[in-house]
């Protein structure tokens, strides 16, 4: 017969910085799995925005601070 006493070897846990880190990656990569690409919006979009913001007058300078036809300040 064998010689064994029924001792087991304490099981080992993982320390606390390595279960953190794995959470946090998995939290970060998951949802950039199912991420697309993102597009850039067409012309007719930025004309809309244009016609809204400065009556469609891609050159305008009206004289308050904000020019062009998305009224961007500098």
């Amino acid at each position: 017969m064998g010689s064994a006493n029924g001792r087991h070897r304490r099981p080992r846990q993982a320390p606390a910085i390595v279960v953190a880190a794995g959470v946090t990656g998995s939290a970060i990569a998951i949802p950039l799995l199912g991420a697309a690409g993102a597009h850039a919006a067409d012309a007719t979009t930025w004309d809309r925005v244009a016609e809204c913001e400065s009556g469609g007058m891609w050159s305008a300078d009206l004289g308050n601070g904000y020019y062009g036809g998305l009224q961007f300040s500098q």
